[in-house]
Parts: structure tokens; sequence; C-alpha cells
């Protein structure tokens, strides 16, 4: 099979080694083609065993996902809008579009493509935890024993078995693509996390080293986590007519019940092992780095979406506010106000109102 990757990052790079592994044709579109090899390097994070994969084409130039049995777009949220403008010309309706992860309003800006009956899916999480050694050239990955996928305009079963071959692990059909959207991921991992390590600092405050995300996750970082999570699983309550019993609760996914072993478990996270909190290097200290994905990833195309189905839904997330709140004034962005979800800085969010959808009618005929 012909695969197209869009992105050159962490992800894209470890994608494209393993799809090359399980012994098909891979194209890399990236904006830094020279800085590709046609062999990169793949290191299993548990096992060390190291794997040669063959990039057959690596190119900045869009037309060649016209060639592509499979595309799969692993750039961030807030770039989906331009890549769908990129690749719309070149597009075959017989070739699925795959989001890597499908988090992050991807079935908003590609709604058009969706009325059109174009094949796109979104995996509720990535395949693979990577980072890259070199770019363009190797990746260390630990990969993961399966994914879950939602799509529209495709049989879910057979779209299921394509890309867990491509992949190598198992891929299970969701019943609709909200649990994609809702999988409480990096949108409430990382910003839970964000607010109980910097909630008393300004945006200049220095620090003398950095702070492991993971490897220090505290207490108070598991108790604002498990009730942002609880209040999702509130939202998915008030949604009758979807069955959402596919949105995990983070107790369930990492198998703690409790602040203290949600704390034990995270912190013990091989894969999570020397990941840097978001901060940069100046003038000797460490200071936050408001530019980081983070940031601007995890908040505006992350947490706001799911603020916004709550208020479709009309669900109180009053944790959910206390993040984003702080998020607010940090960064200057200005979402909720005295007189409720109206900010002025909303629209630049994915929240679902900004796509039109603003009623429990408007959800259901989507989802459905």
């Amino acid at each position: 099979m012909k695969v197209c990757v869009i992105g050159g990052g962490n992800i894209g790079t470890a994608m494209a080694a393993i799809i090359s592994s399980q012994g098909h044709s891979v194209t890399i579109k990236t904006g830094k083609p020279d800085l590709w090899s046609h062999q990169i390097q793949y290191i299993d994070m548990e096992s060390h065993q190291l794997t040669s994969a063959h990039i057959a084409q690596i190119t900045s130039d869009a037309s060649v996902i016209a060639d592509a049995d499979m595309l799969f777009v692993t750039v961030p949220s807030f770039s989906l809008a331009e890549i769908a403008k990129e690749i719309q010309p070149y597009l075959k309706k017989t070739t699925p579009l795959g989001i890597i992860p499908g988090t992050g309003g991807m079935e908003f800006f590609l709604k058009p493509f969706i009325e059109q009956g174009y094949p796109v899916f979104g995996l509720d999480r990535v395949p693979c935890i990577a980072r890259l050694i070199e770019y363009g050239k190797s990746v260390t990955a630990s990969k993961k024993t399966s994914v879950r996928l939602g799509c529209f305009n495709y049989d879910k079963k057979e779209l299921c078995k394509k890309v867990g071959s491509l992949l190598g692990l198992s891929c299970l059909p969701l019943d609709n693509y909200l649990t994609v959207t809702f999988t409480p991921s990096n949108p409430i991992l990382h910003t839970a996390r964000l607010y109980a390590l910097y909630q008393n600092a300004s945006p200049d405050h220095c620090w003398q080293s950095n702070v492991p995300f993971y490897e220090d996750w505290d207490d108070l970082s598991s108790q604002i986590l498990i009730a942002c999570d609880q209040e999702l699983q509130n939202i998915c309550s008030s949604i009758t007519e979807l069955d959402l019993s596919g949105v995990i609760p983070l107790t369930v996914h990492y198998e703690s019940a409790t602040v203290e072993t949600m704390t034990k478990k995270i912190s013990n996270i091989l894969a999570f092992k020397g990941i840097p909190s978001p901060m940069v290097l100046k003038d000797g200290h460490y200071i936050l780095d408001l530019q980081s994905r983070y940031f601007t990833e995890d908040f505006p195309f992350g947490l706001c979406i799911l603020k916004g189905f709550a208020e479709i839904f009309h669900c109180s997330t009053p944790s959910i506010d206390k993040v984003l709140q702080w998020y607010q004034d940090i960064s200057g962005q200005l979402y909720l106000t005295e007189s409720g979800w109206n900010g002025p800085d909303l629209k630049n969010t994915a929240i679902p109102q900004n796509f039109g959808i603003t009623t429990p009618t408007d959800v259901y005929q989507l989802y459905s």
C-alpha cells in the first residue's frame, strides 16, 4: 500500500518508520524535506531494538497525496485548516484521510470534506509515544498494542483492519466520532498538570532548572486531573442520544481510582520519563514557554472544545473553568467573562459554536 504521512515531527516520523517496516511504501510530506534521510532509524524505548526504515519519497509538494492509498495527518490541530486547503485539490474520494490523534476539532475543520463524502477518520490516541533523536533521521518510540478509530463515510470495521495492518497493532471501531473528540488525553492531562505546576507563578517567573513534566507528577495534579475528567463524564451523561460509554474515565484508563494511586501511576510510566515541562532557557534561568503546544494547542483546541459542549448541554464545569481561568490570566486570552462563555478570544478556538454547532440537535445531526 502507498501511504503518505503529512508532518515530520515525533509522531509522523515514528508512524512512517512503523508503516515502512510493515512492508509498505511511505511518502513524507514535510516543510523541511532537505533535513530528511531516505533511511531513518526507529529505536524501541523498551527493548532498545533498532530498526532501519526506508522512506520512498520526501517532499513539501502536496500533489504527492494524489498517489496515496491512505493519508495520515500528524500536524498540530491549529494547522488543520491550512492543511485542508492545501490537500483539497489532490485528495481522492477513495483515499481515507486520517488525523492523528483525532481530537482537536478535526471534524469541524474537515466538515466540508465530510459533507462531500470523503472518507475521514481519527484515532482516539496516538499509536505510540515518540521523541525525535535527530529530525528526519532517527526517533525513539513506545508503540501501543491498540488504538480506537472513529470515522465518517467509510465502513468502520474495514478501515480498522487496514489501519491496524499498517501500524502493526489492534484497531477497534467506535460507535461515533464524538467518542474520539471526548477522549481525555492531552486536553485534560496536559492542562491539569500545567495548572498544578504554575498556578502561583507569573508569566515571567524564573526557575533554576526545568521541572520533569511527568516524573515529578504530584497529588495536586492528580486531584485536578480527576476532577476535570469527572466533569467530562458528566457532559457525556447529558448527551443522551449518543452512546458515549466508550469515553473511558482516566481512573479506569490508568487503573488508578484515587489521587494517590494516580500520582504513582503517571509518575512511573516509562514512556513519559525524561519529558520536560514547557520551559525555555533565558539569561541562565528557565521561564514558561507560552508558545509551546501544551499552551497553544491543548487549551484553545482541547479544553475549550470540551467546555463548548458543556455549554450546549448546560453542564456545570467548575474545575475546567478554574483551569481555563488560570490560562486566561497567564496568557492574556479571554474566554470566560463575568457574563459567561462569550470572551472575544473564543473566535480563535475550535469550539463547536464557531462551526455552527450550537444546539443539542446540531450535535446529534453531526455525530449520529
